[in-house]
């Protein structure tokens, strides 16, 4: 991976990681395990990542954890773990797990090849994976990025790289994010007992 992607993916000036973790963290209640977090540690949680966890054997007891996030993680492994890793989390979890995963195959890219992605999600491939799980637990979900659909649709027939944008353009890019749309390039999902 170049060092530009890098930089983009550490998240300091970006604007779709600054939305979607203020949306993650908006979500959070009690105490809170942040499985795969890389870059992003929230401050106060349990912060793991692979190799040192892996999201499909999560090493905790049952209900160990109130929230259980897994962000952009389920989408590097391949179906069987991706169930698996959803499973564990809804076991560790005793209120709800934080989900955010790359959204609609058509937004496939040499992006999403050079971040080793197994697979782009639909709500409705998430509600057949989901619907293995107890019938005590809820699942709610939204898109994100909707407005921004079209830059990412764009992106489909890029190098894969992604520019630094300068500071005003990303914060106007920031502030688009904040409109929500029934289609998205990212699905966010939220599950509760």
């Amino acid at each position: 991976m170049d060092e530009l992607n890098k930089k983009w993916l550490k998240g300091k000036r970006n604007f779709y990681f600054r939305y979607k973790y203020k949306v993650v963290e908006s979500k959070i209640v009690g105490r809170c395990l942040n499985v795969g977090c890389g870059e992003h540690k929230i401050k106060g949680a349990t912060n793991v990542d692979y190799p040192t966890v892996d999201a499909s054997k999560l090493p905790y007891k049952n209900n160990s954890f109130d929230t259980v996030i897994l962000s952009d993680v389920i989408e590097h492994l391949d179906y069987f773990k991706s169930q698996t890793a959803v499973a564990e989390a809804c076991r560790v979890a005793k209120k709800k797990v934080l989900i955010t995963i790359p959204a609609m195959k058509s937004l496939w890219s040499k992006y999403d090849d050079l971040l080793g992605h197994y697979r782009r999600y639909k709500k409705d491939d998430f509600v057949m994976m989901f619907f293995l799980y107890p019938r005590e637990w809820k699942m709610k979900y939204t898109y994100l990025f909707g407005l921004l659909y079209p830059l990412f649709f764009i992106r489909r027939w890029t190098s894969g790289k992604t520019p630094v944008t300068p500071n005003w353009i990303d914060n106007i890019l920031f502030w688009c994010s904040h409109i929500r749309l029934p289609f998205g390039s990212t699905l966010f999902v939220e599950i509760t007992k």
